[in-house]
């Protein structure tokens, strides 16, 4: 009943003060129009809601790197690079010259809110850079390497050239034992006949002839050692697999070198851009304008390797609780008006984020509601996080349109019909009707500017037994079945 009343308020206000109660002389019924007039201007529909205000993010920051969670809860990690451990606890070699804020301050962007002790960050450069000279001769080492083993390859004769060089290298060796093996048939053909000679040959003769025996058999001995070595290397210039596979084998080797060595440069170049980043990420600086809400760092000791300091930004958000029959009506981007409770401030904001599951306050209780965040365009004086709002957001707005009170609309889409008072009678015409809101309807044909319209009734007897005349409305009839609209929970305009 009270519902009603408020919409019975709102729908004179709409009016704007034209309400009209027109007396119709009926003895019969004794009853009185309550009326509006068609009008031309905006209908706005709304979702009512209620939340709360809060940080639009919060960051944790240390040396080196900041997290950034959203008022939705996501989080984002930003690296500015990463300290050197000296304990393997997570903490910095490096020591905390300054600590300049204390919680609860408020800060600037960009503001410098503690700093580093640099002198181990400066070692691990110079060490890291010595690594990487190191890793670069090794390179210039394997590299050398592998263009002496190419040339080696290239200055190997063709496989022909080496089968023929070994078969002419056999055939000359072939001859030469035929030669000796000729002289030693001379040599022992000669000492026979010194040996049979009359008067005999004297001993020197004989000497001689058994040297030129001995000597022409050594040959003979050294030509057939020769032709098997010149068997052996026909052999292998004829087998190129065996030759191929080598420098293939020898190649690979050479290459593989070369790649370990630009491995490890690559790897000592990181280091040393590690090394580097962690030398000049010696402040913490804040990301944006905001309040300090815990330091956990002091002078002298090293910092943690995350949450040395957090803080909060100035940017507010509210997080509203929005009834589940309204969450399909909702849009990224619409508008809203945020009103603080315990300022009496109304500010716009924007939809910025949609709900994705239900409040889990509101799971298994009578009214289930989806939590949606909203941007403040301005932050009032004196509003902090955690204090409450309601919020009116804009789903759907027909501009400079004609319209009723929604009470004036009867029927349902697309029949309804107005009750027009025409010379104090009221009578029924068709209209099509656009957005409609618990209070005023878009009429989209059938009505004028001007026109006076019937919003309810009101039983004079009925109204004079409740206290006469107009004022008693628990006399009233409403009308408006059926007109459409938003559902409950919204605010309409």
């Amino acid at each position: 009943m009270k519902r009603w009343l408020v919409v019975a308020v709102v729908v004179l206000l709409v009016g704007g003060g034209s309400w009209l109660v027109t007396h119709r002389a009926s003895a019969a019924t004794g009853t009185q129009y309550l009326t509006g007039t068609v009008e031309q201007g905006d209908v706005t529909a709304s979702i009512a809601a209620t939340g709360t205000v809060g940080s639009a993010s919060t960051y944790s920051l240390a040396f080196g790197a900041t997290t950034q969670t959203t008022s939705t809860g996501s989080s984002s990690a930003k690296a500015a690079g990463s300290s050197a451990s000296s304990n393997g606890s997570g903490s910095t070699s490096n020591t905390l010259a300054t600590v300049n804020v204390v919680v609860g301050q408020h800060v600037v962007a960009g503001e410098v809110l503690a700093t580093e002790d640099a002198t181990g960050t400066a070692a691990n450069v110079a060490s890291a850079s010595a690594a990487v000279l190191s890793a670069e001769a090794q390179v210039q080492v394997a590299q050398s390497n592998l263009v002496s083993t190419r040339a080696k390859i290239a200055a190997q004769t063709s496989a022909s050239t080496q089968i023929a060089a070994a078969q002419a290298q056999l055939a000359a060796d072939q001859a030469a034992l035929t030669v000796d093996e000729d002289r030693v048939a001379t040599a022992n053909a000669k000492l026979a006949t010194d040996l049979a000679a009359q008067p005999p040959a004297s001993s020197t003769v004989l000497a001689a002839d058994r040297l030129a025996v001995a000597q022409a058999q050594q040959s003979v001995a050294h030509d057939r050692s020769a032709i098997a070595n010149d068997a052996a290397a026909l052999a292998t210039a004829r087998n190129t697999s065996v030759t191929a596979a080598a420098n293939a084998a020898q190649l690979a080797q050479a290459r593989a070198a070369v790649a370990q060595a630009q491995n490890q440069v690559a790897t000592a170049k990181a280091q040393l851009a590690t090394a580097r980043t962690s030398a000049t990420a010696t402040t913490i600086t804040a990301p944006v304008a905001g309040v300090v809400t815990a330091v956990n760092v002091t002078v002298g000791q090293a910092p943690p390797s995350s949450g040395a300091i957090t803080m909060s930004s100035d940017a507010l958000t509210v997080v509203a609780n929005v009834a589940e029959q309204d969450v399909t009506n909702l849009k990224v981007g619409q508008t809203a008006q945020v009103t603080i409770t315990a300022l009496g401030q109304t500010v716009p904001a924007t939809v910025t984020t949609l709900p994705t599951s239900a409040n889990s306050s509101s799971t298994g209780s009578g009214a289930v509601t989806f939590p949606l965040s909203l941007t403040l365009t301005s932050t009032p004086a004196g509003v902090l996080p955690g204090m409450s709002a309601s919020i009116a957001i804009v789903t759907a707005t027909a501009k400079n349109v004609l319209n009723v009170p929604t009470t004036a609309i009867q029927g349902t889409s697309p029949n309804n019909t107005v009750q027009v008072m025409v010379g104090g009678t009221p009578r029924s015409t068709p209209v099509t009707i656009g957005l409609s809101t618990n209070s005023t309807t878009e009429i989209i044909s059938g009505l004028e500017v001007g026109q006076t319209v019937v919003t309810g009734v009101v039983n004079q007897a009925v109204a004079t037994t409740s206290g006469g005349g107009v004022g008693g409305l628990t006399g009233r009839t409403g009308f408006g079945g059926g007109a459409g609209g938003f559902g409950r929970g919204r605010a309409g305009g």
